[in-house]
Order: C-alpha cells, then structure tokens, then sequence
C-alpha cells in the first residue's frame, strides 16, 4: 500500500482546469442541443412518441460517438505521454493515423442506417410509431456520422496535448445552428414547412457540418501548439500503429460494449410492456438531467489522464502517484456535489414537460436512482476514463467493465423485467456495475501495478 499526500500546488489545478473547465463547457453544450430537441420535439407532440422515437434512433449515433471516443481516449493515452516528451512528430502522427480511422468507421454507420433504418429501429423497439419515425429520421441524420466521427475525433485527441478552448467553440456553434434550424424546421416557422421529426434531422445535420468545418478549419489551419496540417493525414509508423492498437484496442472495445450495454438497457426499456408510464420518455429525461449535472466530473477525468499521462512521461512517478491520490478524493466530492444538483434541477426540469402524469411520477423516481448512482459513476469514471487510462492501463479497465457491466448488470436487469419489478429498480439494477467498478477501481490504484509508461525513443519521424 502506498501513502500519498493530496496536492496543494496551485499549478496543477490551474492545469488540471484548464483542461476540466473547457470539456465541461462541451459537454454543457452539448447537452443543452439534447434538451433544445426533447423539449421542441415533446412541445411538437405531446403524446411523447416523437421524443422517444428519436431517443430510440440516436442509439446507433450513441455507439458512434463512444466507438470515436475510445478511439480519441486510446491515442491520447500515447499522446499525453509524448507531450509529456515533448515529442511533435509522434503525436501528429498518431493523431493522424486515428482519425482517419475514425471517418471510416463513421462512413460505414451512416450507410448502415441509410440503407436498413427500419431494421435498426426494430433493435430498440416493437413499437411500429417509434419504429416508423425514427426511421425518417435516421434516414438523414446518417448522412452526418463520417463528417462528425472525423470532427469529434480529431478534438478528443487534441485534449491529450492540452488543445481544447477550440471544443467549446465547434460545440456552440452546432448548439445555436440546431437550436435555430429546429425551431424553423420542426414547427414550420419562417415560411418552411412543419417537418416534425424530419425537420430535427436536418437541423442536426446542418449542425454537424457547421461543427466538422469550423474544426478543420482551425485545427488544420490556425492552430499553431501542435502544428498538424492536411499534409500529416499521410502520415502512417509501424511502431505507433502497433502501439495504437496495443493500447486502444482495449478502449475502442470497452467503449463499444458499455455503449452496446447502454443501447441493450434502451431495448430493456423500449420492450417493457407493464409500466403505467413511458420507461424510454423518462429514461431519455433522467440520463439528460445526469449529463447536465455531471459534466464536470467528465470534464476531470478526461484532465486526469493527461495529467497523469504527462508526469508519467516526464519521467515523474511519484508525482503520478499524488495526482492519482488528489483525483480520488476529487471525484468523490464531484460525486456528491452532482447527486445534490440532480435532485435540485429534478423538479425544474420536470415542470418544462407536458408528459403524461404517470411518465412524469416515473421519471421522478428514475432520476432519484440516476442520482445515487452518479456518486459511484463519479469515483469510477475519474479512475478510469481518467487516472488508468493516462497510466496506460488499458487492459484492467477492459476486463471490470465487461465482467461487472454484462456479468452482473445486465442480466440483473433482464431478471427484474421477467419478474415485472419496479421500473426504478431495473434501472438500479442496470446501474448497478457502477458500485462495483468504484470499490475494485479504490483497490487497484493502492500500489502502482496500475502505472505504465508507453513511450518509445528514436522514433525518427520527420517534423
């Protein structure tokens, strides 16, 4: 067991929230975009079933974003470690090498859900007014993954080399085009036609082009810290190709199983038959009202692994060692504060809704859940998303989530539906791996198993 001290120099937490407060903001943003289209399309029909449809079809576009995260958080983990070297070349070229991984993944969903958008929509739902909608709608939205999966993955990498002020400016711009283009579209106002669910699509359509050119355009052409132009997209090293795969291979898989998990919990959801209320309306309010409140413990795990990441480059242990130490107590009262502020917002967010009183007393007591589980995500996420990762321990992070996520939750959760629980308690149940990966997550960082360094020397890349 290895004792440590919290941290009291006020140059780490200027470092650490310079690149916590920049995230939150995205995320904050990002959010408010979700909250714009729940709340036009729940004023736009207020049988809930057009909110729900387009929960239901940004399931696909959920995978996506996690798939290009993990991406991003893999090449980050070498990036971190090599800003930490001060070696340019090598970043620019991993960076280069995993997003144009990224656009060929986000090439290959989008014509997925172009070409079969029905039989998307019949995995998360046997309703055919959520099937037949989020169809059309997936029948544009499509079009934007590759331009977006190349956008958010290049920005998720740059956070390994402390580039993120531009993130709050891509993700505003996105927020004020879609939040305009859904009025316009959605209700028919400035002369176009009422679109309904269509007109949401093409609103975030627009919104995603305008986010992917004002990225390119600066990454590739202002940006001066890191220095990547068009040129470097060729760019390709055996060495770094294997250490990409080494080391984000156990990311991308983990990010794709916990985003399965999650669409496997909006199927759970969407097939519930014996609920008073709508599970989908009020799972979509309560994971809304979470990302809203918890956008600041996001915000400092991804800082922690670069944090972590660049002393481990520098060649500082046991500098490592105590910002690990400080980031446990940190997200331990990040987890606290959020369960707070979920209850406060709870009644607020609720009263903008005109939902059925039996979905709305649902989603009262879904969000309560959402809650108390928000204190256990807090500890777990910063540990892993955060301190292991930057550390480059990828593996670790791979097997609890598999084994508490799929090995426990889930199939708790199923036994609850076939025994016709509560649907607060399902959702607790699905949650329920959170506890778990917080308790093993405390354990694994007593010693230092957990901290490796990435990095190799003479690489010879050109500048």
């Amino acid at each position: 067991m290895v004792h440590m001290k919290l941290i009291k120099d006020k140059n780490f937490y200027k470092m650490l929230f310079a690149i916590c407060i920049p995230i939150a903001l995205q995320n904050v943003i990002t959010q408010a975009t979700s909250i714009a289209d729940t709340l036009m399309l729940g004023a736009a029909d207020s049988s809930g079933a057009l909110l729900s449809a387009s929960s239901l079809a940004n399931n696909p576009f959920f995978i996506l974003s996690l798939v290009c995260f993990g991406l991003a958080s893999g090449s980050a983990i070498l990036s971190a470690q090599y800003w930490g070297k001060n070696d340019l070349p090598a970043i620019r070229t991993i960076i280069s090498m995993v997003v144009k991984l990224g656009a060929a993944i986000g090439l290959i969903f989008g014509l997925i859900v172009i070409i079969f958008p029905e039989q998307v929509m019949r995995i998360f739902s046997n309703n055919e007014i959520f099937i037949n909608a989020g169809a059309q709608y997936l029948k544009i939205i499509g079009f934007a993954y590759a331009f977006f999966a190349f956008g958010n993955t290049l920005l998720c990498a740059l956070r390994g080399v402390e580039i993120v002020k531009i993130s709050v400016v891509v993700n505003l711009s996105g927020l004020v085009t879609n939040i305009f283009l859904n009025w316009v579209l959605i209700f028919g106002n400035l002369g176009a036609p009422a679109m309904g669910i269509k007109g949401a699509a093409v609103a975030t359509l627009i919104a995603r082009l305008v986010e992917f050119t004002v990225t390119v355009v600066y990454v590739f052409g202002i940006d001066k810290k890191l220095g990547l132009r068009l040129r470097h997209l060729l760019r390709f090293n055996k060495l770094l190709a294997h250490d990409l795969v080494k080391y984000s291979t156990p990311v991308v898989i983990n990010e794709v199983m916990w985003s399965l998990a999650i669409s496997m919990q909006a199927v759970i959801l969407g097939h519930i038959e014996y609920s008073s209320g709508d599970p989908v309306a009020s799972n979509t309010i309560a994971a809304m009202i979470y990302q809203l409140a918890s956008v600041v413990i996001f915000g400092v795990a991804n800082a922690a692994a670069v944090v972590v990441g660049k002393a481990i480059g520098e060649k500082q242990e046991q500098q490592a060692l105590e910002r690990a130490h400080t980031l446990k107590l940190m997200s331990l009262l990040l987890g606290v504060l959020t369960f707070g502020i979920i209850l406060l917002l709870r009644p607020l967010i609720l009263g903008l809704y005109d939902l059925p009183e039996q979905t709305i007393a649902l989603t009262h007591d879904m969000i309560f859940v959402t809650a108390v589980t928000s204190i256990f995500v807090s500890i777990a996420s910063v540990s892993i998303v955060g301190i292991l990762r930057g550390a480059g321990d990828t593996r670790f992070c791979l097997i609890i989530e598999l084994v508490l996520l799929w090995g426990v939750a889930i199939p708790a959760a199923l036994i609850a539906v076939y025994f016709r629980l509560p649907v607060p308690l399902v959702l607790a149940l699905m949650k329920s791996d959170e506890l778990l990966k917080a308790v093993v997550c405390l354990i694994r960082l007593h010693g230092k198993k957990w901290l490796n360094s990435v990095t190799r020397d003479k690489l010879n890349i050109a500048q």
